[in-house]
């Protein structure tokens, strides 16, 4: 499958998790944007310097066309599933992705040749909605590890009753000016109700770190401070969470320009 959209078939294949939490995504300021991920596995005798020699041609093909749009390359770091060897992601507003498609289409043919010698992969695309901090998404700072945490609304939680405690831990995110960044993701298209055993989630929360240190301090705080307090009532209050792993994260792309 293409490293960018095979195909958009959002208007016909919304899913359920779509009208979970994006409730909030239509503010003007901080617009929901795509995040197509590449769930890929490594051919056999290949590995991730196999993977970096074949994207050589990809890199030559988004300086040729100015690609504008946040890529990171995601290995496990503390994930124990038997699953895939590493994921794409790419961000970017949904109009952009589209250009981009068909730009890829027209002249990705090569960069898309070397890819398939080297990995397997299939495509999901995600609502991305950025929770903090509050700017304009192609002005971030690059990260190095992020954590992700598949969930679901506990039942009778209203929409808006999450959306609040979501915006809750903004502030304090905020007023404790936190070193992380923060999106809450839902499956659109491409994620099936069941996968390798595993109900699909209503949403995921994804915290982004640019240290080591960062991350340990954070899962301190968790064990041993504050952020366990906050948590222990998300989880048993609001949402029912599971399935968090970490993962290195490798910015091999980031936009130019502002996307807005």
């Amino acid at each position: 499958m293409n490293i960018f959209f095979k195909s958009i078939l959002i208007s016909t294949l919304w899913m359920v998790g779509a009208n979970t939490v994006a409730d909030d995504h239509a503010s003007d300021s901080n617009p929901a944007v795509a995040m197509q991920v590449h769930y890929c596995s490594l051919k056999e005798g290949k590995d991730m310097t196999s993977v970096n020699k074949a994207l050589s041609t990809w890199r030559k093909w988004k300086k040729e066309t100015n690609y504008n749009g946040w890529t990171a390359e995601l290995t496990p770091m503390f994930d124990i599933r038997d699953n895939y060897d590493f994921y794409w992601l790419n961000f970017a507003p949904f109009d952009y992705m589209g250009e981009v498609l068909k730009e890829y289409e027209s002249t990705g043919g090569p960069s898309q040749k070397a890819i398939d010698s080297v990995a397997d992969c299939k495509v999901a695309i995600y609502g991305s909605k950025l929770k903090y901090p509050l700017v304009e998404e192609s002005t971030l700072d690059e990260t190095n590890y992020v954590s992700v945490e598949f969930c679901n609304r506990r039942e009778g939680v209203e929409m808006q009753t999450l959306l609040n405690r979501h915006a809750y831990f903004a502030s304090l995110s905020e007023a404790g000016d936190a070193d992380y960044l923060w999106n809450v993701v839902w499956p659109m298209a491409g994620v099936p109700s069941v996968a390798n055993g595993t109900d699909r989630a209503d949403f995921a929360n994804m915290l982004w770190y640019t240290s080591l240190g960062s991350l340990m301090s954070s899962l301190d705080s968790e064990a041993n401070g504050d952020l366990g307090v906050i948590r222990r009532e998300y989880i048993q209050a609001y949402a029912d969470c599971a399935d968090r792993n970490v993962f290195n994260v490798n910015i091999i792309n980031k936009p130019n320009r502002p996307w807005r």
